[in-house]
């Protein structure tokens, strides 16, 4: 069975015990201070539910110290990459949640002068925070990488059993080296939907900001439009790629837009292949960030996969992907020649 080496453990290490210090360190410091409820729930700007301090402070003080239990354990079963991971995030995912829970109900209740007029404020943002830091260590780990590595090597050679065939490393046509390489990829129809819909709300939050000045939440509605700012184009620039490939570098863009989603220097590649792209196997659909790696993938098709000299690995759905590997691996021979 292979074994999947944990790399940067002490920074994991740090990330998984570091929530039961941030718990503790922010309750010994305010214990004097903490009426008897804590707000733990909020509607908008104010709190509308409330827990003793007596079971808010043990339970999120356990919880933390369960979520580092977890993950520190998943760290043994390097021969079982699978329980790894999931240990290792569902551990992770309690420890952080459970801090930015933590933050986000006893500062505001120790700074208000009773819990009902506690106000979440920017205290919003560490909880959130938290949530995103809870991922870290799956992508500093490495073992995701190596694992997705495995099972996609793995379903390549019962592809190849299936159809009768013995792998091969394909043969670089050298002639190709002389032309571009540019052909763009469609993204299903939901995707499109999906960008409209987005840029309606954003819409709808304007109209409401203008229509009932004094009525609505001006955070919340400059943080919605501003959100809805930056992803409906984000979305929409997905609904068409291009991907061009030249004697230097390799390059996806949008090709409505124009905004560049990834460039690959020549220099940077180790190896391509044309290969299908499954979107389970590559983080999901849309413009991905993953352990070990990104990709843009539009639906399931076939497409482009890198492996680069950073140890990381990139995948970007296009048509007639072979004739792509072709070019790059000829350009690839030519430089290494």
């Amino acid at each position: 069975m292979t074994r999947h080496a944990v790399k940067n453990r002490p920074w994991v290490y740090l990330i998984l015990i570091l929530p039961v210090f941030i718990v503790l360190g922010i309750y010994f410091p305010l214990a004097n201070q903490l009426p008897e409820i804590i707000a733990t729930h909020w509607s908008s700007t104010y709190p509308d539910e409330f827990t003793r301090t007596a079971v808010f402070v043990p339970v999120a003080i356990g919880l933390s110290i369960l979520g580092t239990v977890l993950g520190l354990s998943s760290l043994v079963q390097q021969r079982r990459p699978g329980l790894l991971l999931t240990l290792l995030f569902v551990g992770s995912l309690i420890s952080w949640t459970t801090v930015g829970v933590f933050v986000g109900s006893v500062i505001p209740t120790a700074l208000a002068e009773t819990p009902e007029t506690s106000v979440i404020g920017i205290w919003m943002l560490p909880m959130l925070l938290c949530t995103l830091i809870a991922l870290t260590p799956l992508w500093i780990c490495g073992v995701y990488q190596s694992y997705s590595k495995q099972l996609q090597a793995q379903r390549q050679t019962r592809i190849d059993q299936a159809q009768g065939r013995t792998a091969s490393t394909p043969q670089p046509d050298v002639s190709a080296g002389g032309k571009k390489f540019s052909e763009t990829m469609k993204a299903p129809w939901w995707m499109r939907a999906l960008g409209i819909l987005i840029a309606g709300v954003g819409l709808y939050i304007l109209f409401e900001f203008f229509a009932r000045p004094g009525e609505v939440n001006s955070a919340a509605t400059i943080t919605g439009l501003v959100t809805c700012l930056v992803v409906s184009p984000l979305v929409l620039g997905l609904c068409l790629i291009r991907v061009t490939i030249t004697d230097q570098q390799v390059q996806v863009a949008s090709a409505i837009f124009g905004f560049p989603l990834r460039t690959i220097q020549l220099v940077d590649i180790l190896s391509v292949a044309s290969t299908e792209i499954d979107p389970m196997t590559w983080g999901g659909w849309g413009w991905r960030f993953f352990p070990g790696g990104s990709a843009v993938v539009l639906r399931r098709f076939e497409g482009l996969a890198f492996e680069l000299k950073n140890s990381t690995r990139f995948a970007v759905t296009v048509p007639h992907s072979e004739r792509g590997a072709e070019k790059l691996n000829a350009l690839l021979q030519r430089n290494d020649s």
